[in-house]
Protein backbone atom coordinates (compact mmCIF):
# COMPACT_ATOMS: atom_id res chain seq x y z
CA UNK A 1 0.00 0.00 0.00
CA UNK A 2 2.95 2.38 0.58
CA UNK A 3 4.42 1.57 -2.53
CA UNK A 4 1.08 2.70 -4.66
CA UNK A 5 1.14 6.03 -2.69
CA UNK A 6 4.09 7.28 -3.29
CA UNK A 7 3.49 6.60 -7.04
CA UNK A 8 0.62 8.44 -6.97
CA UNK A 9 -0.18 11.13 -8.47
CA UNK A 10 2.22 10.05 -11.51
CA UNK A 11 3.69 13.25 -12.52
CA UNK A 12 5.43 12.87 -8.91
CA UNK A 13 7.64 10.20 -10.19
CA UNK A 14 7.80 11.71 -13.48
CA UNK A 15 11.46 12.86 -13.54
CA UNK A 16 11.10 16.82 -13.75
CA UNK A 17 13.76 17.07 -16.75
CA UNK A 18 11.20 15.40 -19.11
CA UNK A 19 8.87 18.15 -18.30
CA UNK A 20 9.09 20.92 -20.88
CA UNK A 21 6.11 22.63 -20.81
CA UNK A 22 4.33 24.22 -24.06
CA UNK A 23 5.89 25.38 -26.85
CA UNK A 24 6.16 28.19 -28.40
CA UNK A 25 4.32 26.55 -31.96
CA UNK A 26 1.61 24.95 -29.26
CA UNK A 27 0.80 28.38 -28.08
CA UNK A 28 0.60 30.30 -31.57
CA UNK A 29 -1.75 27.31 -32.39
CA UNK A 30 -4.19 28.94 -29.52
CA UNK A 31 -3.63 32.01 -30.31
CA UNK A 32 -4.20 31.43 -34.22
CA UNK A 33 -7.97 29.30 -32.82
CA UNK A 34 -8.65 32.35 -30.33
CA UNK A 35 -8.21 34.86 -33.01
CA UNK A 36 -10.47 33.01 -35.48
CA UNK A 37 -12.98 32.48 -32.96
CA UNK A 38 -13.19 35.79 -32.06
CA UNK A 39 -13.25 37.07 -35.31
CA UNK A 40 -16.35 35.03 -36.23
CA UNK A 41 -17.52 36.24 -33.02
CA UNK A 42 -17.36 39.81 -34.01
CA UNK A 43 -18.89 39.05 -37.91
CA UNK A 44 -22.29 38.03 -35.25
CA UNK A 45 -22.14 40.90 -33.64
CA UNK A 46 -22.18 43.11 -36.99
CA UNK A 47 -24.75 41.09 -38.65
CA UNK A 48 -26.77 41.55 -35.43
CA UNK A 49 -26.65 45.24 -35.43
CA UNK A 50 -27.23 44.98 -39.30
CA UNK A 51 -30.43 43.25 -38.46
CA UNK A 52 -31.77 45.27 -35.34
CA UNK A 53 -31.30 48.44 -37.74
CA UNK A 54 -33.28 46.95 -40.36
CA UNK A 55 -35.74 45.93 -38.02
CA UNK A 56 -35.81 49.39 -36.73
CA UNK A 57 -36.71 50.72 -40.48
CA UNK A 58 -39.79 47.90 -40.63
CA UNK A 59 -41.09 49.92 -37.35
CA UNK A 60 -41.17 53.38 -38.30
CA UNK A 61 -42.75 52.22 -41.91
CA UNK A 62 -45.45 50.28 -40.03
CA UNK A 63 -46.06 53.94 -37.51
CA UNK A 64 -46.20 55.73 -40.95
CA UNK A 65 -48.32 53.53 -42.37
CA UNK A 66 -50.68 53.10 -39.71
CA UNK A 67 -50.31 56.90 -39.48
CA UNK A 68 -52.12 57.68 -42.54
CA UNK A 69 -54.59 55.23 -41.93
CA UNK A 70 -55.43 56.71 -39.40
CA UNK A 71 -56.03 59.99 -40.25
CA UNK A 72 -58.12 58.69 -43.49
CA UNK A 73 -60.22 56.64 -41.15
CA UNK A 74 -60.73 60.27 -38.94
CA UNK A 75 -61.36 62.05 -42.72
CA UNK A 76 -63.61 59.92 -44.00
CA UNK A 77 -66.01 62.36 -45.97
CA UNK A 78 -63.24 63.18 -47.66
CA UNK A 79 -61.16 59.67 -48.19
CA UNK A 80 -61.45 60.08 -51.78
CA UNK A 81 -58.67 62.87 -52.02
CA UNK A 82 -56.18 60.93 -50.77
CA UNK A 83 -55.78 58.59 -53.48
CA UNK A 84 -53.31 58.83 -55.78
CA UNK A 85 -50.98 60.96 -53.88
CA UNK A 86 -47.07 60.25 -53.77
CA UNK A 87 -44.18 61.73 -50.91
CA UNK A 88 -42.17 61.82 -54.38
CA UNK A 89 -41.96 65.49 -55.05
CA UNK A 90 -44.58 66.50 -52.67
CA UNK A 91 -44.95 69.59 -51.30
CA UNK A 92 -43.72 70.58 -47.47
CA UNK A 93 -45.28 73.78 -47.39
CA UNK A 94 -48.09 73.60 -44.45
CA UNK A 95 -51.04 74.68 -45.29
CA UNK A 96 -52.41 78.09 -43.49
CA UNK A 97 -55.21 76.88 -41.54
CA UNK A 98 -52.86 74.33 -39.15
CA UNK A 99 -51.81 77.90 -37.82
CA UNK A 100 -55.76 79.58 -37.53
CA UNK A 101 -57.48 79.14 -34.17
CA UNK A 102 -60.89 77.64 -35.98
CA UNK A 103 -58.24 74.38 -37.74
CA UNK A 104 -58.46 73.57 -41.14
CA UNK A 105 -61.95 72.26 -42.99
CA UNK A 106 -62.09 68.74 -43.88
CA UNK A 107 -61.22 69.20 -47.49
CA UNK A 108 -58.24 71.12 -45.98
CA UNK A 109 -57.23 68.78 -43.53
CA UNK A 110 -56.42 66.18 -46.62
CA UNK A 111 -53.34 68.71 -47.34
CA UNK A 112 -52.86 68.98 -43.87
CA UNK A 113 -52.40 65.21 -43.11
CA UNK A 114 -50.23 64.53 -46.61
CA UNK A 115 -47.95 67.81 -46.02
CA UNK A 116 -47.44 66.24 -42.03
CA UNK A 117 -46.90 62.76 -43.49
CA UNK A 118 -44.62 63.85 -46.44
CA UNK A 119 -42.76 65.69 -43.57
CA UNK A 120 -42.73 62.98 -41.46
CA UNK A 121 -41.05 60.02 -44.15
CA UNK A 122 -38.72 62.88 -45.41
CA UNK A 123 -37.57 64.34 -42.17
CA UNK A 124 -38.48 67.69 -42.93
CA UNK A 125 -38.02 70.34 -39.69
CA UNK A 126 -36.19 67.46 -37.83
CA UNK A 127 -32.61 66.28 -37.89
CA UNK A 128 -33.10 63.33 -39.56
CA UNK A 129 -35.59 61.56 -41.57
CA UNK A 130 -37.33 58.18 -39.86
CA UNK A 131 -36.73 56.12 -43.04
CA UNK A 132 -33.49 57.28 -45.50
CA UNK A 133 -34.75 57.84 -48.98
CA UNK A 134 -38.25 57.12 -47.75
CA UNK A 135 -41.16 57.58 -50.35
CA UNK A 136 -44.99 56.78 -49.51
CA UNK A 137 -47.52 56.06 -51.86
CA UNK A 138 -51.78 55.83 -51.30
CA UNK A 139 -53.44 54.14 -54.17
CA UNK A 140 -57.22 53.25 -54.38
CA UNK A 141 -59.08 50.13 -55.65
CA UNK A 142 -61.70 52.03 -57.30
CA UNK A 143 -63.85 48.49 -57.89
CA UNK A 144 -63.24 47.67 -54.34
CA UNK A 145 -62.57 51.16 -52.56
CA UNK A 146 -59.83 49.66 -50.51
CA UNK A 147 -56.83 51.95 -50.02
CA UNK A 148 -53.25 50.63 -50.07
CA UNK A 149 -50.87 52.57 -48.61
CA UNK A 150 -47.13 51.49 -49.41
CA UNK A 151 -43.94 53.03 -47.63
CA UNK A 152 -40.19 52.34 -49.39
CA UNK A 153 -36.83 52.99 -48.32
CA UNK A 154 -33.26 52.62 -48.78
CA UNK A 155 -31.09 50.62 -46.37
CA UNK A 156 -27.29 51.10 -46.48
CA UNK A 157 -24.35 48.76 -44.78
CA UNK A 158 -21.83 50.23 -43.58
CA UNK A 159 -19.41 50.45 -46.08
CA UNK A 160 -22.26 52.51 -48.11
CA UNK A 161 -23.43 49.63 -50.47
CA UNK A 162 -27.17 49.39 -50.88
CA UNK A 163 -28.39 46.24 -49.12
CA UNK A 164 -30.79 44.43 -51.65
CA UNK A 165 -33.20 42.93 -49.18
CA UNK A 166 -37.53 43.94 -48.97
CA UNK A 167 -37.61 47.59 -47.85
CA UNK A 168 -41.20 48.09 -48.19
CA UNK A 169 -44.46 48.12 -46.19
CA UNK A 170 -47.78 48.10 -47.14
CA UNK A 171 -51.06 48.30 -45.22
CA UNK A 172 -54.67 47.71 -46.94
CA UNK A 173 -57.84 48.90 -45.71
CA UNK A 174 -61.59 49.50 -46.85
CA UNK A 175 -63.36 52.48 -46.15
Amino acid sequence: MEQMSARWPFFATTNPASLKGFTLIEILVTLFIVAIGLLGLAALVLEGMRNNQGAYLRTQATVLAYDMADRMRANKSNVTDYAGFSTDGASTKLPDCVTSDAGCPPTAQVTRDLVEWTREIQGVGSDMALLPGGEGEIERDAGTSVYTITITWEEVSRDGSEIDSDNSYSVQLAL
